[in-house]
């Protein structure tokens, strides 16, 4: 079973992370978003091999992945479709369950999604709001991700420290060399040509230089009912970069899954 960590109470909210976080990140990064929102319960999950999940030696690929959410969903929420949040990889897994099961999904919000082709336009790297001379206080380990942010902060720069080292150190990358070796859904044309008509919204930052914007603008013809955003400002850890703007559509998506 995958573990996980709740928030609050209601209809569900499953949360996935990037590659090699857990759920510490997007605790921080999404739960902002639900201050004074009620009636949602946020149920934080570590992928396999990240954080506190384990790695099945039989999981090989992304499918399998997927399938462990679906396998999540379908024993702790038995009939009830629950709405799904993704960033980055979790972005990708999210997608995915969507196309395979629709019927288990009530909404969707994938927040810096695409960028998994060879071909994805990714904009060249650029720091647009520079803080300068902290990268030298940072530990080592935490100047590269700091590096590749749009706004650096000193705010952000604790957040890598405090979520993302820890995390990156936990996960399994015997896992991950495996699933990288069938990463993508291209051989699926139900996932990759299949409609998402429940409520969305698609988060992509101007200057994200990881996934780009193309994939996710792409994406749009199969979500007919998405709020798409593409925010200047803002790179792949857009939620932190630009987390009022993030919040507030958010928050507009929670709406219109309410109606």
């Amino acid at each position: 079973m995958l573990h996980s960590v709740t928030r609050g109470t209601g209809r569900p909210i499953l949360v996935l992370h990037g590659a090699k976080l857990d759920h510490r990140h997007m605790l921080d990064a999404i739960e902002p978003a639900f201050s004074g929102v009620s009636g949602w319960k946020r149920v934080y999950i570590d992928l396999p091999g990240h954080g506190q999940s384990p790695s099945p030696p039989s999981l090989n690929d992304m499918k399998g992945v997927l399938q462990s959410v679906i396998d999540f969903v379908e024993a702790t929420y038995p009939g009830q479709p629950v709405a799904l949040i993704g960033e980055s990889r979790g972005s990708h897994v999210a997608e995915g369950i969507t196309m395979l099961r629709p019927d288990l999904v009530a909404g969707l919000c994938l927040i810096v999604p695409g960028g998994n082709r060879p071909e994805s336009i990714r904009p060249d790297h650029e720091t647009l709001v520079p803080a300068p001379g902290l990268r030298d206080t940072l530990p080592d380990a935490a100047k590269p991700r700091f590096d590749r942010l749009v706004v650096q902060s000193p705010a952000i720069a604790e957040k890598i420290v405090a979520t993302k080292l820890p995390a990156a150190a936990r996960h399994d990358p015997d896992l991950e060399a495996r699933i990288q070796k069938a990463f993508d859904f291209s051989d699926d044309p139900q996932i990759t040509g299949g409609q998402c008509e429940a409520p969305s919204l698609i988060l992509s930052g101007r200057q994200d230089s990881i996934a780009g914007y193309d994939d996710a603008l792409a994406m749009l013809p199969r979500f007919p009912r998405a709020t798409f955003a593409l925010l200047d400002t803002a790179g792949h850890s857009l939620a932190w970069e630009r987390p009022d703007v993030a919040a507030a559509l958010i928050r507009d998506w929670l709406d219109r899954l309410a109606v």
